[in-house]
């Protein structure tokens, strides 16, 4: 009987022996998910700070707009209350209440795109059309750094469901599980419509 069991045992603690030697990936692949996740962050703070310019910029030329701005504003701090907090890829349900946030502010920013369109003496204006030139390409490499993180987090989940990786993560790294991203790059924009 024993005689029998040997070469089973062998075959498994090859598989088990490999898959130990293997589980290095998973961290390796973690890491640049936190690193592409970390980069989002910093590109959707870039744009968040650059919101109070542009919306003093509308502010002074069209007053009237008051409602429009404001609710730039609160999309602007409902988002920057919940962006400090790290490892929501790692946590589905604060990663959905992050999404929800950003496509709030997202929609905010597309009404102030559309007031901006019927104010020619805004669009006419050299200086902000710079200034708006510049946070559209702040929107740009958000799409950028979105595109990285769904890349990196397919990679690490994609390693999580492989044999023997999955069996590996499972004995040696019982933290590892699958991280949450973006269901696209591009930004949510409302009645898809494209910036100005």
């Amino acid at each position: 009987m024993i005689a029998r069991l040997g070469p089973w045992c062998l075959a498994v603690g090859l598989v088990l022996s490999g898959a130990a030697c293997d589980h290095g990936d998973v961290p390796a692949l973690r890491e640049r998910a936190q690193q592409a996740w970390s980069e989002v962050q910093r590109q959707y703070r870039q744009r968040a700070d650059h919101i109070p310019a542009l919306v003093e910029a509308v502010r002074q030329r069209a007053p009237a707009e008051r409602e429009v701005l404001n609710e730039v504003m609160a999309a602007r701090d409902e988002v920057g209350a919940i962006l400090n907090a790290d490892g929501f890829i790692a946590e589905p349900e604060r990663f959905r209440h992050y999404v929800q946030a950003q496509r709030r502010l997202t929609a905010a920013l597309d009404t102030l795109y559309e007031t901006i369109e019927r104010y020619p003496e805004l669009t006419g204006d050299t200086r902000f059309a710079e200034q708006l030139t510049e946070f559209q390409r702040l929107e740009d490499r958000i799409v950028v750094a979105r595109s990285d993180l769904i890349s990196a987090v397919r990679a690490h989940n994609q390693e999580l469901r492989e044999i023997p990786d999955r069996w590996a993560a499972a004995i040696f790294r019982s933290d590892a599980k699958p991280l949450t991203a973006f269901a696209q790059a591009r930004l949510e924009r409302t009645g898809g419509r494209s910036r100005l």
